[in-house]
C-alpha cells in the first residue's frame, strides 16, 4: 500500500515515459524486497551455511544432490553438523519455513527423546503414515488413544509369546534359510550371490504368523526355497568366479506382495512437500489400490477367524491377543468391546509392514559387516560353538531353547554394533518455544537426533556443560568409551565388559546407541527383532563361513526410507560343517 502512494504521488506530474519507468522501478524494488523477505530466517546464533541463506530453496538443492548419489539422508545430516563442527547447527529444507535443528550430542538427543514433554512426534511424520490408517503411531504421545492402542500389544513382548509362540517358528524359518543358502551355494559353486530378498522374505513370514499364525498357509520364503531345490547346475550360465549368480525369484502371494511393497508408499508420502495432497492423489492410482486392496480383502476374514478363536478361549496370535486386550479394556470401561472394528485391522496390518521391513534390512546389515570382518565372523562362530558344546557334539543344529536359553555376549555385541553402525535419525517436533543448549528453539522447528555423526561414528563435539537442560543436568550419565579408537569400524568388543571374576559381559549401555529410539516412542517390537536377528543369523553362521565377496559387490551403502536399508547384500558361502 505505501508503494501504491509513493507512485501514485510521483506519477502525477510525470510524463508517460518516466511513469513507465518508475513503475518498473518500483516492481523490480518490490520483488527484490519480497525474496529478501522470503530467503531462509535462521534462528539466532545456531550456527548454519551462510550460502544456504542466499538461496530461497536453503539446503535442500546440496542436499538432493547428495542423496540423489548416495540414497543416505541419515549421512548427509551428520555431514552438516561435522561441518559446523558444532553440537547444534541448523539447516534450511522447506521454503518459506522454520529450519531444521540438528542435534549432533548423545546425551542431549536422549534427554529430548525421553524426558522433554515439549518435544513430540513431527506431524509431517504423523501424515507420512497417512496409508497405514488408524495406527497407534501416528497418533501424538499425549493423546490418549496412543497408549490405548499401545495397551492393545502388552502382551506381546512378555516372554511368554515370544518364546513359547514367535520363538520356534523363528527357528524353524532360520533352518528354512540355511536350506536355501546351501542349494545356492551348490548352484553358484563358489560364486557369490545375493541374499537380500532372501533376508526380507524370512522377515515377512514372521510377521504373517506373528499376525495370524497358521489361520493363513502363505509364505514367501517356501516358494523360493521350491524353486532352488528344483534347479540343476546346467541351468546356471557360466561366468567368472566373481560374477554375481542371478537366482529366479518366485512371485509371491498378492497379499504378502502388498505387505512387502506396502514401504514404498510410506516412504513417497513422508518425502513429498505436501503430504496430504500426494497421499489423496496417490491413493487414486491403480497401483496403489493393488496394494490396499489385499489389506481390505484378507485382514477383515483373518478378523473374523481370530474373533471366532478368541470367543472359543483361543489366545496364541497377536491378532487374537488384541482382541483379549480390547475386552478387557472394555469391561474395565463398562462399555461394549470393538472386537470386529476397522482399529484391529488397521493396527495388525501396520505391524505386519514395520516389523518385516526393518528387521529383514538389519539381518542384511549383520550378514555384510561380519563378510567384511571375517575376524570377528570367527569370534561370533566361536562363541557359539563354545556356548552350545552339546549341538557341537552331537553335530546337529542347536534348538530353539538351547539358543534360546545360551548365554553368548559376543552375539548381542555383533548386533549391537551392526545398530550402531546403521544408523537411522529420530526426529521430534517442538511444541512451544523452548531451549536446546542454551538456543533458543521456536514453537514447530523439526528437530533431528543425528547419529551417524559426532558422538556416535566420530569423536564428540565439545559442549557447554552449564547450556544443558535441568533435565539432562540431573540425568545420570556414564563416562564416554575409548573415542581414540575408529568409530566407524565393526567393533562388537566396544559392547563387551571384563568383571572382576574375568567373565566377560555384554553392556547395551556401554556406547550411545539410538537404534530402537528412546522413551515411551522407542519402537514397541524391538524384543521380537531382537530375537528374530538372533536366532535366524545364529542359525546362518553356526552353519556358513561368509567368504570374502568383490568390492564391487560389497560396500555398507545404505538408503533411508521408513528405516536404513543396506543397497546390495551379497555373499560367497562355504559350509563349515556336514550337518
Amino acid at each position: 500500500m505505501a508503494l501504491l502512494n509513493i507512485y501514485t504521488t510521483l506519477t502525477s506530474s510525470l510524463s508517460p515515459t518516466a511513469t513507465l519507468w518508475l513503475a518498473v522501478s518500483l516492481t523490480v524494488l518490490g520483488s527484490y524486497l519480497l525474496y529478501q523477505w522470503l530467503l531462509p530466517k535462521p534462528l539466532p546464533g545456531i550456527p548454519f551455511n551462510t550460502e544456504a541463506t542466499k538461496s530461497l530453496f536453503g539446503d535442500a538443492p546440496a542436499m538432493s544432490r547428495e542423496i540423489s548419489v548416495t540414497g543416505e539422508f541419515s549421512m548427509w545430516l551428520a555431514h552438516q553438523v561435522e561441518r559446523m563442527g558444532e553440537p547444534i547447527c541448523q539447516v534450511f529444507i522447506r521454503p518459506f519455513s522454520k529450519p531444521w535443528i540438528l542435534v549432533g550430542d548423545f546425551h542431549e538427543a536422549q534427554d529430548i527423546l525421553m524426558r522433554r514433554t515439549e518435544f513430540e512426534k513431527p506431524q509431517f511424520l504423523i501424515d507420512g503414515l497417512l496409508a497405514l490408517g488408524d495406527w497407534n503411531a501416528r497418533y501424538k504421545t499425549n493423546d490418549p488413544t496412543f497408549r490405548a492402542r499401545r495397551h492393545l500389544k502388552q502382551d506381546l513382548m512378555a516372554p511368554h509369546f515370544l518364546n513359547s509362540f514367535m520363538g520356534p517358528f523363528l527357528h524353524s524359518e532360520g533352518l528354512k534359510l540355511v536350506k536355501l543358502f546351501e542349494a545356492k551355494m551348490k548352484l553358484a559353486d563358489g560364486r557369490p550371490f545375493s541374499v537380500r530378498s532372501d533376508y526380507y522374505h524370512a522377515a515377512l513370514d514372521t510377521m504373517v504368523h506373528y499376525a495370524f499364525g497358521g489361520n493363513i498357509p502363505d509364505s514367501a520364503t517356501d516358494p523360493q526355497l521350491e524353486t532352488i531345490s528344483n534347479m540343476r547346475p546346467s541351468q546356471i550360465p557360466p561366468a567368472s568366479k566373481d560374477e554375481p549368480v542371478v537366482f529366479p525369484e518366485t512371485p509371491i502371494s498378492p497379499f504378502l506382495a502388498a505387505v512387502h511393497h506396502a514401504p514404498d508408499v510410506l516412504e513417497k508420502t513422508t518425502i513429498a512437500w505436501a503430504p496430504k495432497l500426494s497421499f489423496w492423489w496417490w491413493s487414486q492410482q491403480p497401483w496403489f489400490r493393488k496394494i490396499f486392496s489385499q489389506k481390505e480383502q484378507v485382514v477383515p476374514k483373518q478378523l473374523d477367524v481370530a474373533i471366532r478363536n478368541f470367543e472359543a478361549g483361543e489366545v496364541k496370535t497377536a491378532l487374537e491377543h488384541h482382541l483379549m486386550r480390547e475386552k478387557i479394556a472394555a469391561e474395565k470401561q463398562g462399555r461394549e468391546p470393538l472386537l470386529n472394528s476397522h482399529i484391529m485391522v488397521d493396527e495388525i496390518f501396520a505391524d505386519m509392514i514395520a516389523g518385516h521391513h526393518t528387521t529383514g534390512g538389519s539381518m542384511g546389515w549383520v550378514t555384510k559387516y561380519l563378510t567384511g570382518y571375517p575376524e570377528a565372523q570367527s569370534k561370533l562362530r566361536d562363541a557359539l560353538y563354545s556356548a552350545l558344546p552339546e549341538a557341537v557334539a552331537e553335530k546337529r543344529f542347536p534348538t530353539f531353547e538351547e539358543l534360546r536359553r545360551a548365554r553368548i555376549p559376543y552375539l548381542e555385541a555383533v548386533i549391537e554394533e551392526t545398530l550402531r553402525l546403521t544408523p537411522f535419525s529420530m526426529t521430534r517436533e517442538a511444541t512451544e518455544d523452548t531451549e536446546i543448549l542454551g538456543y533458543k528453539i521456536s514453537k514447530g522447528c523439526q528437530v533431528f537426533m543425528v547419529n551417524a555423526g559426532p558422538g556416535y561414528l566420530s569423536p564428540s563435539l565439545p559442549v557447554n556443560e552449564n547450556a544443558r537442560s535441568p533435565t539432562s543436568k540431573a540425568a545420570k550419565r556414564r563416562p564416554r568409551w575409548d573415542e581414540s579408537k575408529d568409530l566407524k569400524l565393526f567393533e562388537p568388543e566396544r559392547w563387551l565388559v571384563t568383571k572382576e571374576d574375568g567373565s566377560v559381559e555384554f553392556d547395551a549401555g556401554a556406547g550411545p546407541q539410538l537404534g530402537f529410539g528412546m522413551g515411551i516412542r522407542q519402537c514397541w517390537g524391538r524384543k521380537l527383532a531382537h530375537l528374530e536377528i538372533r536366532t535366524i543369523m545364529a542359525l546362518v553362521v553356526w552353519n556358513f563361513e561368509l567368504l570374502e565377496i568383490p568390492e564391487a559387490l560389497g560396500g555398507y551403502a545404505g538408503f533411508d526410507g521408513i528405516s536404513r536399508q543396506p543397497q546390495k547384500v551379497y555373499v560367497r558361502l562355504r559350509k563349515v560343517n556336514s550337518w
